[in-house]
C-alpha cells in the first residue's frame, strides 16, 4: 500500500481479515458442496447422450472426473489463501510492498475458482433448477478485497485506472486461460479417437498445455506487479502474448464455441496495456516517483 491514512489502513486490512476467515471456514465447504448436484446432472445427460447415440458422450464422461477433482483444489488452495492472508495481515497494515503483492495474489484464488466453477453449475445444475449460483459467491469473496487494496492506494485517477484495468484483465484472463485450458484438456484425453487424434483434436494439447502455462504467467503477474517488480511487467506480457497466440490458434482450427476467441482479445489486451509507456510507468513506480514535480524556483543569486 501507498501511504495512505491510518484509518485507510484500519479498514482494508479489516476487509481482509474477513475475507480470509471466509475463505478458510465457508469457500471450501460451498466448492466441496457443489460437486455432487454438477455431477448428478451430468451422469444424467450422459446416459441420455448414450441412449441417443450421441458423439459427445465421451467428451462428457471426463468431465465427472474433472470437476470432482478442480472444485476441491480450488476450494483448498482457497482456504490456504485464507491462512497467509491472516499470517500477513500486520504486514500489510504496515504498508509492506511485499505483503501487497502477495494478498493480491492470495484474493485472486478465490476470484478465479469462482470464476472457473460458475459455467458448470450454469449448464447442468442451473438449466434444471434455476437458482443463485453459488460460485458468485465465492468469486465475491476474493474480488471485494482485491479492488479494495488496489483502490485504496494512494493515487490519482489515472493510477487507480491503470491498475484497475490492468489487475482485472490479469485476473478474468488467468481465469478464462485455466477453463480454456481445462476444455481442451477434456476433449483431448476424452475424444473417442484416442489415443490417436481426431481431425483438428491435437490443436487441443496445444490449448491445454499452452493455456495453462499463460495462466500460471498471468497468475505471477499479479503478484510481481503488486510488488511493483519489472519481472511482473514481463510475465504479464509474456503471459498475455502466450494466451493471445494459443488461444488464437486453437479457435482458427475448433471455432465451435467463442469460448478461445474471448480469451485470445483477453490476451492480446494485456499485451497492448503493457505496450503503453505510462501504463508501465505507473505499475512500476510509486505514486510519489510520478507525481508532477513541483515548479522550479529560481536559486541563482542576483546580480551585483
Amino acid at each position: 500500500m501507498l501511504h495512505p491514512s491510518k484509518q485507510v489502513r484500519q479498514i482494508v486490512t479489516a476487509v481482509v481479515i474477513i475475507a480470509a476467515l471466509l475463505m478458510i471456514l465457508v469457500i471450501p465447504f460451498m466448492a466441496f458442496n457443489m460437486v455432487n448436484p454438477i455431477v448428478g446432472y451430468q451422469q444424467i445427460r450422459i446416459e441420455k447422450f448414450f441412449a441417443e447415440g450421441n458423439p459427445s458422450a465421451p467428451l462428457l464422461v471426463l468431465t465427472t472426473w474433472l470437476v470432482s477433482f478442480f472444485y476441491p483444489f480450488w476450494g483448498t488452495l482457497s482456504l490456504v489463501a485464507g491462512l497467509t492472508l491472516l499470517v500477513i495481515a500486520l504486514p500489510l497494515y504496515k504498508g509492506a510492498e511485499w505483503a501487497r503483492g502477495l494478498s493480491l495474489l492470495c484474493l485472486a484464488v478465490p476470484a478465479m475458482g469462482g470464476a472457473y466453477m460458475i459455467v458448470p453449475w450454469m449448464n447442468f445444475v442451473g438449466s434444471a433448477e434455476g437458482g443463485f449460483p453459488p460460485a458468485v459467491i465465492i468469486m465475491s469473496i476474493g474480488l471485494i478485497p482485491y479492488f479494495t487494496i488496489l483502490l485504496a492506494d494512494k493515487g490519482d485517477l489515472t493510477q487507480k485506472v491503470v491498475d484497475f484495468c490492468v489487475f482485472l484483465m490479469l485476473g478474468v484472463s488467468s481465469a478464462e486461460s485455466f477453463a480454456n485450458g481445462h476444455a481442451a484438456f477434456r476433449i483431448l484425453y476424452g475424444h473417442p479417437s484416442r489415443p490417436q487424434f481426431g481431425p483438428g483434436i491435437a490443436m487441443t494439447f496445444f490449448g491445454w498445455m499452452g493455456l495453462w502455462i499463460g495462466a500460471a504467467l498471468t497468475i505471477a503477474a499479479i503478484y510481481l506487479l503488486g510488488r511493483r517488480k519489472i519481472s511482473g511487467w514481463y510475465a504479464a506480457l509474456i503471459g498475455g502474448l502466450v494466451t493471445f497466440v494459443v488461444s488464437g490458434s486453437v479457435h482458427y482450427v475448433r471455432h465451435a464455441t467463442m469460448d478461445y476467441l474471448i480469451g485470445t482479445l483477453m490476451g492480446l489486451s494485456i499485451v497492448v496495456m503493457m505496450l503503453i509507456p505510462v501504463v508501465k510507468t505507473r505499475l512500476l513506480n510509486k505514486y510519489a516517483d510520478v507525481e508532477a514535480p513541483e515548479k522550479e524556483t529560481n536559486l541563482q543569486p542576483k546580480a551585483a
